[in-house]
């Protein structure tokens, strides 16, 4: 199971009216997000906790690989792989983004918002060598073990998944690590990559490799 979230403290309950009303909402959208054994403090919405963390199967979530026959490649901002067949929804969830042209990824991007379970309010992107199942659409409610796309078989840069930021096709390692280009070059394992991965493997999948 992963670390639970840490909230912030030191909030001063004092004043009275929509000032000590703002205080507590400014508080409460303070939450220490841990990613991978990593601390940071970050501005999260409250209504969408973000622990993200690696996950046992007993908490309903399923290995979105299940249905697919794929070799693990590097950590990044999410985890790489190479390979064929269909890839699945993680939990119970709501599509936000479906695009398969003018990404700023090479090739497609599909994410959707964990409804149930610990991670309920992350976001999970598949990336890159894969098409969308016919009319999947943002708003769209998918169940634990639904297929929502298939890998294109022999795509140079294979697909990638990993923890979404729910910001059109920003990922959570750009947006709570600082995640770069030049990062990418030096193929530097993000936190929410190794995060990811880590999940992963607790789902009964394969983890990424660590190139760095």
């Amino acid at each position: 199971m992963g670390t639970p979230l840490v909230l912030a403290v030191g909030v001063s309950l004092t004043g009275s009216g929509r000032s000590a009303a703002a205080t507590v909402r400014r508080a409460a959208a303070e939450r220490r997000v841990v990613i991978g054994g990593s601390q940071e403090l970050a501005r999260a919405s409250i209504t969408a906790p973000r622990s993200c963390q690696p996950t046992s199967r007993a908490s309903g979530y399923l290995n979105p690989l299940a249905r697919a026959r794929v070799t693990s490649e590097r950590i990044d901002q999410g985890v790489d792989y190479a390979g064929r067949g269909r890839l699945a929804a993680i939990g119970t969830g709501k599509v936000t983004y479906v695009r398969t042209e003018a990404t700023g990824w090479p090739g497609a991007f599909i994410e959707y918002r964990l409804l149930s379970g610990p991670d309920a309010g992350c976001f999970v992107y598949y990336a890159e060598g894969l098409n969308p199942v016919a009319r999947l659409h943002v708003g769209e409610a998918v169940a634990a073990g639904q297929t929502i796309a298939t890998i294109i078989p022999g795509w140079s840069t294979g697909i990638e998944i990993g923890w979404g930021a729910g910001r059109r096709t920003k990922t959570l390692a750009q947006q709570h690590d600082g995640w770069t280009q030049a990062d990418d070059d030096d193929n530097v394992a993000s936190r929410a990559g190794r995060s990811f991965s880590a999940l992963i493997t607790e789902l009964g999948g394969p983890a990424g490799r660590v190139e760095n």
